[in-house]
């Protein structure tokens, strides 16, 4: 799960300059309220566009190229000088050119301008959100880390490309996909978008397939190439790992890892406080943030529970699975446990006017391919309950 770096910052530079759309100000606008990193990197440059002023935007395209910040701080005295671009102007959608060993002491810059430097520079390394713009610049690949990113509610699929490039893959839902053909050299790690409603199948560069669930997200590489294969999952996704002794396969999802040589599982990770991994067939070994890996034996799995000790029992194959039939089977389960699955499958949030209502017992089985209006009228007829739809809302009343 992560946010694409070069083209959050792009963002950020298009909102500066007063030309981001409604749809890319919202976006940003919710990557900031949900990594620190790109909220900070945000203000830090909204608050030296504010001092600056106006001249701002014309000394970051004409004076900062991110591949010589990163320079700067190797330099043995990093507060004295630059390598910067050109004299002119350099349009937003033009990579700016370097003169080779053109300088430009910092003294000469605002004081503004030199302190943001400084502090951009130091997000780069402490954060790596910022990317170069440069054509030609050898970039490093994106890191693997524990981020997060906008699944989005509805539309396609998608493939998220790290140079920022979306790949729409409409039509492609519960059908098997090879990495092969979604293979794209602009990008050594892609990471797929399934939005609400829908499920995707993929088979990975090493064989391994991965069914994912709606309102899910995968990052993985195009290749495997390290010693180990490493995906992050968010939300739920079943696993049939292809067995490679000699190179382990983890998966990452919030504060837990599972690695596996050869096996088949489900992870529910839909919630980092909640994390759910159940072993199908094979053997795994499961670590969270807090205790030691254990290993599991098939029909079992493990319950992360964010602040508690692990939990392990036994679990029903066609209660955990049959997601992957398009059904949510419930027994004997609170009503307020099934807001999650109509928010993910539909788009839509349960809300009950009488509270005590959540904590209403049902069994019963929502079908993801039928009308949610089909299990509405249905919790009237078995639970005497009426309801009501507002936009993506639905309050649920007893009937009088």
């Amino acid at each position: 799960m992560a946010y694409n770096d070069e083209h959050i910052f792009q963002l950020i530079l298009e909102k500066l300059s007063g030309e981001i759309s409604d749809e890319n100000r919202l976006y940003l606008e919710q990557a900031a309220r949900e990594d620190d990193n790109i909220r900070r990197c945000l203000e830090e440059m909204e608050e030296a566009s504010d001092v600056v002023g106006p001249e701002f935007m014309d000394d970051v395209y004409n004076e900062i190229a991110w591949s010589n910040v990163l320079s700067l701080l190797d330099n043995e005295h990093p507060a004295t000088k630059i390598v910067t671009v050109g004299e002119h102007e350099t349009p937003l959608n033009k990579t700016p050119e370097i003169p080779t060993g053109t300088t430009v002491e910092l003294s000469k810059r605002p004081t503004a301008l030199r302190t943001w430097l400084v502090a951009a520079a130091t997000l780069i390394i402490i954060s790596s959100l910022l990317y170069f713009f440069l054509a030609g610049t050898n970039k490093q690949p994106v890191p693997i880390a524990k981020n997060k990113i906008v699944i989005p509610s509805s539309g396609d699929i998608q493939l998220l490309l790290d140079n920022g490039k979306t790949i729409p893959l409409p039509g492609s839902e519960g059908n098997m996909s090879s990495i092969a053909a979604l293979t794209n050299k602009e990008g050594e790690w892609g990471t797929l978008l399934v939005p609400t409603g829908k499920n995707y199948k993929l088979l990975l560069a090493d064989g391994s397939a991965v069914h994912l669930n709606a309102y899910s997200s995968l990052r993985f590489p195009f290749n495997f190439s390290g010693k180990i294969r490493e995906v992050f999952l968010s939300g739920e996704g079943y696993f049939t790992i292809a067995q490679k002794a000699e190179k382990p396969f983890i998966v990452h999802s919030g504060a837990t890892a599972v690695k596996v040589l050869g096996t088949s599982f489900n992870i529910n990770a839909y919630s980092d406080s909640l994390i759910v991994t159940s072993l199908i067939e094979g053997s795994i070994l499961t670590s969270d943030d807090e205790e030691p890996e254990v290993q599991l034996q098939p029909g079992t799995e493990a319950i992360y529970r964010k602040g508690y000790l692990r939990e392990i029992h036994s679990f029903d194959e066609n209660i955990t699975l049959a997601w992957r039939k398009g059904q949510y089977n419930y027994y004997n389960e609170s009503l307020g446990t099934l807001d999650a699955v109509i928010l993910h499958w539909y788009g839509k949030q349960l809300l009950f006017k009488d509270s005590a209502l959540a904590a209403k017992k049902l069994t019963g089985i929502i079908e993801r391919d039928k009308p949610l209006t089909d299990f509405l009228d249905g919790l009237g007829k078995t639970s005497g309950l009426t309801y009501q739809v507002t936009g993506d809302k639905i309050y649920l009343t007893e009937k009088q």
